[in-house]
């Protein structure tokens, strides 16, 4: 069975607590900064704020007529494609001048 953590994993995340604990002990006003940070980060990867990055509604429904075309296009040739019919390829036997025998190669 393979260990969760290997022993420089283990290591880090006890000094972490140490220090965490340590800044605590000593006052956790130094703590309040890097908490509101992390938390003000996490809160703008789960909810990001879509004014800045929304584009105008002009450039949307255009994009969509585009992809809409796009997939009626590869449906009309996915249906071409089935409906052709195939056509059986003429091939010929040329015959050849090897040996008839059941004898095995020359060269192995």
């Amino acid at each position: 069975m393979r260990r969760r953590f290997g022993p420089v994993a283990i290591l880090m995340i006890a000094l972490i607590a140490v220090g965490i604990v340590g800044q605590i002990i000593r006052g956790a006003t130094t703590l309040l900064i890097p908490i509101i940070l992390v938390a003000i980060v996490f809160l703008l990867y789960k909810f990001p704020p879509t004014r800045w990055g929304r584009s105008s509604s002009a450039e949307k429904s255009k994009y969509r007529q585009a992809a809409i075309k796009s997939q009626r296009r590869n449906l009309a040739k996915e249906r071409e494609d089935k409906n052709a019919k195939r056509r059986t390829a003429n091939f010929r036997v040329i015959e050849g001048s090897k040996k008839r025998d059941e004898e095995p190669p020359r060269y192995h």
